[in-house]
């Protein structure tokens, strides 16, 4: 049985990291952490694995699903599909764990360096970190599931009891200056051991949480490209990846926008039929049918090629 190789990124699975929406909303600014998501799983997968045709497609609601349609995505086995999202997939517990990254080994009493594939991805998501955790959400400006959640992830119990000391005493500053304060405290730290903490910190804030089992098996459901969702009544259109952070989740047209532009379309916006063009070039839709017809023509070329 041949099916794409699919990811899905919810909003949802970011709740305890945004401040500004839970549950069932979204705004632009928590959009952010899947933006970030996005910069860094669409190189993976194209670096790493050599896949060359991937559609990002948003939900209608809260997240972006992938599809990656190469021959060799399809043929994937539930088995390989499992071994591959274990390679991709870095955040992993529940709400119950505090740490939620663990990507190291202990090697001569010293912590590993991090995978040079994660390494990259820790590089592109750096300054995400500041400008979506530190800068906009502020993560870390309130005390109960603020930097009381930060001060978990730090390893060293003398320099939890400084930081928790500095910031109870100035508790309105922000999450950027008590960040400031760790970054500090780390540099004076030969061991590496806040260094490796402070890596995975980034990587637990910014990192792609996936829905691990939509990957791991062929036969799990997820909208198509176009469809409506129900209770947004937006459609599910392609995103182009180059181009995320200029994405929009409240611009997407809706089921009702279509109709109207419809309507007008079929009256030639002055009360006449017109018949010069396919209604829908006239829409909302346009660019993101020629997204999808991009993709499709890419993933057609590659199959005449093998047949040669």
């Amino acid at each position: 049985m041949l099916r794409e190789l699919v990811f899905d990124i919810d909003m949802t699975d970011y709740d305890e990291i945004r401040t500004c929406c839970s549950g069932k909303e979204i705004c632009g600014r928590c959009w952010a952490y899947i933006s970030a998501a996005v910069e860094v799983l669409d190189p993976a997968l194209r670096e790493e694995f050599g896949f060359k045709h991937l559609l990002w497609v948003y939900s209608g609601r809260r997240g972006i699903h992938c599809w990656v349609s190469d021959q060799a995505a399809l043929a994937l086995t539930d088995d390989e599909r499992r071994t591959l999202l274990s390679y991709l997939e870095v955040i992993k517990g529940g709400k119950e764990m505090a740490k939620k990254v663990n990507v190291r080994s202990t090697q001569l009493g010293k912590l590993s360096e991090l995978h040079p594939a994660l390494k990259q991805s820790y590089d592109r998501l750096s300054g995400r970190f500041v400008e979506i955790v530190l800068e906009d959400q502020k993560c870390f400006d309130k005390k109960e599931g603020g930097w009381e959640e930060l001060l978990k992830l730090i390893p060293r119990n003398d320099t939890v009891a400084a930081l928790r000391e500095k910031w109870e005493a100035n508790p309105n500053k922000t999450s950027r200056a008590k960040w400031g304060d760790f970054m500090r405290l780390m540099k004076a730290d030969e061991s590496g051991v806040l260094q490796a903490a402070a890596e995975d910190i980034i990587l637990q804030y910014t990192y792609p949480r996936l829905d691990a089992e939509v990957s791991k098996h062929r036969n799990h459901l997820l909208k198509a490209p176009f469809c409506i969702h129900p209770a947004t009544g937006r459609i599910c259109v392609p995103v182009d990846p180059a181009k995320i952070d200029e994405f929009d989740p409240m611009t997407v047209p809706t089921v009702g926008e279509l109709l109207e532009e419809l309507g007008l379309a079929q009256a030639g916006g002055d009360g006449q039929t017109d018949t010069s063009s396919s209604e829908w070039e006239r829409t909302k839709l346009k660019p993101y049918v020629d997204m999808l017809e991009k993709h499709t023509a890419g993933v057609m070329a590659d199959a005449r090629e093998r047949r040669q």
